[in-house]
């Protein structure tokens, strides 16, 4: 027997030599021998699954890892590797679970309380993520790798002052991955504060030192897509994909920039390309499921109907879920897609609960707010005038914004979250009001109005008739049963009440009972806008909205699809389209689907 441990030993690094050296091929077939032989040591059990691991076999990788722990439940690194696997499936809740079933083998392990904090951190849960880490570093104080962890824990959950003051006390040579990754961190709190010039410096800056660094690439990339400068975003991504042309999440992004620049074509052809190397990309599927029929690439399109949506991850059971109730949308086959939407919005719900409790209690804080007027507000008009396009998501807002941003005189700042931020910040109202007009003067823009389509920002309506006496609201409103099909059927990643129902009608009720108070309590400063008599009269309907604003008419207002801007939404390939009214009462199409809601808006059944 032990000759034979001898020989799997032997056999074990000549195995690892041939992975060292490239030989892929020949180091599975070895491990592959060893362990039909089914002389199952730990060292074979966690080499090969940390081969299969490397090679993203996550499957078999995951099996060893699972029998290494049957065979030898005591020995913690098993548990640890498990986890990273878990994770990688997006299966956090189970990567928690073997970490502390390692816990209770090992309870003084900073290794372990540094994969705990890894996992909380990935579904948010920042204290314990911040707990976990404080005791890996008790134990291991000089470990830099954990203050790193802990740093980025901080900037995730907007401590940006604590994590700096982190990484300035860590210092690395210059050429080393501890400084790349301080670095990124630095230029991640840099964006935090919507400083992304100095972002963009500190990025710039470590090109020179590490341009063989895909992450820096994807992180400019994302910089720039912060900060609507896709030019720029799509030129440095093309600049990476020269680097690493293979690499897939640089070559996701540029489909996505191309996309919100308006170039469809661009990004349909991108992500094709990605499915052409990666068959299974359930990213590119979904985007591509968002603007393409898949006429002219059958094979794609059979690929994508026959995945057993109950073999995958939740994640990919949500991706897959939405591509397959989009194409089936398309198709006109409307059972089948609700069946699928249903299975999406479902596995989202498991992975992050409904947020609508929030956001309730926040739309009442600011009813119930008394504000004193010692304040000392200014009721003068200050140089910049702002919009304030309000709402729920799929609304028409992006339709709207189009249109305002035909005047040249307009700067359309997106859904951006200024106010929200500015208000959490302070609570005292003057600085709040000062700390969004000073998130505005940082946008390179000379213009001096500027339209704000954070649609929430309904939430704040009391807040904006103290703070902007110049301001106006345009609450933007469609059919209730078109829009809260339209939200369940679109994947928002940070609105988690969109993936139920109930809970999208009871907000969808709530926002519209609070914007008839405020519009009587705020008068002129509020417009209804109908999205629904826009599609179907646009030249009366927009006409009015111009002339309520103020703005001297032009018939390029009946032409928002001409707009050259960016498009960060859900709707960025259907608005570069003419006016229509193709989606009037489409609801009707998933009368059962929607059954359960509909008798809350009786006027539209």
């Amino acid at each position: 027997m032990k000759e034979n441990l001898s020989e799997v030993t032997k056999y074990i690094q000549i195995a690892k030599k041939n992975h060292r050296q490239g030989d892929i091929y020949k180091a599975n077939e070895i491990y592959k021998k060893l362990i039909n032989r089914k002389i199952y040591t730990y060292d074979l059990l966690i080499s090969y699954g940390q081969f299969n691991k490397e090679i993203n076999n996550l499957k078999i990788a995951k099996n060893l890892f699972l029998l290494s722990i049957k065979k030898y439940p005591s020995k913690i690194n098993s548990y640890i590797l498990l986890a990273e696997i878990l994770r990688k499936e997006n299966n956090v809740s189970d990567a928690i679970k073997a970490l502390n079933a390692a816990k209770k083998i090992e309870k003084l392990n900073s290794d372990i309380d540094y994969n705990l904090s890894i996992s909380y951190k990935t579904i948010k849960l920042f204290k314990e993520a911040i707990r976990s880490i404080d005791s890996a570093i008790k134990h291991q104080p000089d470990n830099q790798i954990y203050q790193i962890l802990k740093a980025d824990i901080l900037i995730e959950c907007f401590q940006d002052e604590k994590a700096k003051e982190i990484l300035l006390n860590l210092k690395f040579k210059e050429d080393s991955l501890l400084y790349f990754q301080k670095e990124i961190l630095i230029s991640k709190i840099f964006i935090n504060q919507k400083n992304y010039k100095l972002a963009e410096k500190v990025l710039l800056e470590l090109r020179k030192l590490f341009s063989k660094q895909k992450i820096l690439y994807l992180n400019l990339s994302d910089l720039y897509f912060k900060n609507k400068e896709l030019k720029k975003g799509i030129s440095i991504l093309r600049e990476g994909i020269n680097n690493f042309p293979k690499f897939i999440p640089l070559r996701f992004n540029l489909g996505i920039m191309y996309r919100n620049l308006g170039l469809i074509e661009l990004s349909i052809k991108t992500h094709i390309e990605i499915l052409l190397d990666d068959q299974f990309n359930s990213h590119s599927f979904y985007e591509l499921s968002t603007m393409y029929d898949f006429s002219s690439h059958d094979q794609l399109l059979k690929t994508l109907l026959n995945i057993e949506i109950g073999n995958l991850s939740p994640k990919e059971k949500i991706y897959f879920g939405y591509s397959k109730a989009n194409i089936y949308h398309q198709n006109k086959e409307y059972k089948k897609s609700s069946y699928f939407l249903k299975i999406a919005n479902d596995e989202k719900l498991k992975i992050q609960p409904s947020d609508i409790k929030r956001k309730l209690k926040t739309g009442e804080y600011y009813r119930n707010l008394k504000i004193e007027h010692d304040y000392g507000f200014e009721k003068v008009k200050d140089s910049n005038r702002y919009i304030f396009i309000v709402g729920m998501p799929r609304c028409g807002s992006t339709l709207l914004e189009s249109i305002l941003s035909l005047n040249p005189k307009v700067k359309d700042l997106g859904e951006v979250s200024f106010l929200e931020e500015s208000l959490q910040r302070s609570d005292d109202l003057l600085e709040a009001k000062n700390l969004y007009k000073e998130k505005i003067m940082r946008i390179n823009s000379k213009k001096k109005i500027f339209t704000d389509k954070n649609l929430f920002n309904f939430l704040y309506c009391p807040i904006i008739y103290e703070l902007f006496p110049n301001a106006r609201i345009i609450h933007c409103m469609r059919n209730p049963l078109d829009n809260i099909l339209s939200i369940y059927r679109t994947n928002f990643l940070n609105q988690s009440f969109s993936s139920s129902l109930s809970d999208i009608s009871k907000l969808y009720l709530y926002h519209r009972d609070l914007m008839k108070e405020y519009k009587s309590k705020f008068g002129s400063m509020i417009y209804s806008y109908d999205h629904d008599k826009v599609v179907q009269d646009p030249e009366e309907s927009i006409k009015y909205l111009i002339n309520w604003i103020g703005w001297d008419w032009s018939d390029k207002y009946l032409s928002p699809q001409r707009s050259k801007r960016s498009v960060f939404t859900a709707s960025s390939a259907q608005v570069r389209k003419k006016i229509n009214s193709h989606f009037l009462g489409y609801w009707k199409n998933y009368e059962d689907l929607l059954k359960p809601i509909s008798k809350s808006f009786p006027k539209y059944n």
